[in-house]
């Protein structure tokens, strides 16, 4: 099949949905695992009491969270064993079924979340998938086109927890270049460079930020990650994202890469850390993204997140504010984008459950 045929193919399939039940239901242990890779102490995530304290039913999940209870279950009593020579391996990512195209690679591009209800232990999630557009396009990687998924999340109840709009670039990768970002080193050294990463501040969750107090053009307090191969690999196995690149160094390499790297769902992460960190227990993420891809990150590097306050607009009962984000690396800038938050109006003490 030629590249106008497989497009012409895709492009027929915009608008289809595809209907996924959630194999498992939203779990205390997985939120757990998923905050230890972080050491986050938000008590809003770990704390019924102070969840409540701050209108929510139990403690609610983190957003960035919330795919992993989309995913059907990789194997099932009944199939025939998934693993063997020559079988394929499975990546975990859910997506609709579409055909095989011409192109060889994939890399994610973007994605952009609104967050509409909270998402608490013992729900169960449905997604509801389907391909909004084929944009074919050369970028610095080869002849390809731009796929946008958009997946529309809900519980139990029927009710709409999230939509995620998620595109990614289908390929032919060129026999010179590397993966966007990536700058070979003069060593591929397996050790990460003895360099310390700064320290983050603690945060005072009774401390609550009102909305009286931002002003355009502030920026927000930065926060750092260091990564380690362990860390990068406990980050994905939490979202069951098992590509080779984010666990495999041999496959990573194989392909381009300086190493594994870290996944869009840990950039994710860790901005929601650092705005929830900003936001304090009364702040709500309304809208994550659009955000973009434009760089990899690996074992040994220090991540530092960024923000600043783009607009604010006051409304009753609480204030919302615009910021753009941004993730730097050793080697520049690897992710931007959008975020809008809400916030109460004035500070107002904290209960005794928070502290």
């Amino acid at each position: 099949m030629d590249r106008a045929a497989s497009l012409e193919q895709l492009s027929r399939l915009i608008g289809e949905e595809h209907i996924i039940q959630g194999a498992d239901e939203v779990s205390r242990n997985d939120i757990r695992r998923k905050l230890e890779v972080y050491c986050f102490d938000c008590p809003l995530h770990t704390d019924d009491e102070v969840a409540r304290a701050h209108g929510y039913r139990l403690t609610p999940a983190p957003g960035a969270l919330i795919p992993l209870w989309t995913l059907q279950a990789y194997w099932s009593p009944g199939e025939p064993p998934l693993f063997g020579p020559g079988k394929p391996e499975k990546d975990g990512a859910p997506r609709a079924r579409l055909p095989s195209t011409v192109f060889t690679s994939t890399v994610n591009a973007a994605a952009e979340v609104d967050y509409f209800e909270p998402v608490y232990p013992g729900d169960r999630l449905r997604s509801v998938t389907k391909l909004i557009e084929v944009k074919p396009k050369r970028s610095r990687l080869g002849e390809g086109v731009f796929l946008t998924m958009q997946t529309s999340v809900s519980n139990q109840s029927g009710i709409v927890v999230c939509v995620r709009r998620n595109t990614s670039f289908h390929y032919d990768k060129r026999d010179q270049g590397s993966m966007p970002g990536e700058r070979e080193p003069e060593n591929r050294s397996d050790q990460a460079e003895d360099v310390q990463p700064p320290e983050t501040p603690e945060v005072d969750w009774r401390r609550q930020l009102s909305f009286s107090e931002v002003r355009v053009g502030t920026q927000i307090p930065e926060y750092s990650v260091w990564l380690s191969y362990q860390r990068i690999v406990m980050s994905v196995a939490v979202d069951r994202m098992f590509s080779g690149i984010h666990h495999n160094r041999d496959y990573a390499r194989s392909i381009g890469l300086r190493d594994i790297i870290f996944n869009t769902r840990g950039y994710e992460t860790i901005l929601e850390i650092m705005l929830r960190r900003w936001i304090g227990l009364e702040g709500s993420l309304k809208k994550f993204g659009p955000f973009r891809m434009v760089g990899s990150s690996h074992p040994g590097d220090t991540l530092v997140c960024g923000a600043r306050v783009k607009e604010t607009l006051a409304a009753v009962p609480r204030g919302t504010v615009a910021l753009e984000l941004w993730v730097d690396s050793p080697r520049g800038r690897i992710a931007a984008g959008d975020a809008i938050v809400t916030l109460p109006l004035s500070a107002r003490a904290m209960k005794e459950g928070s502290s």
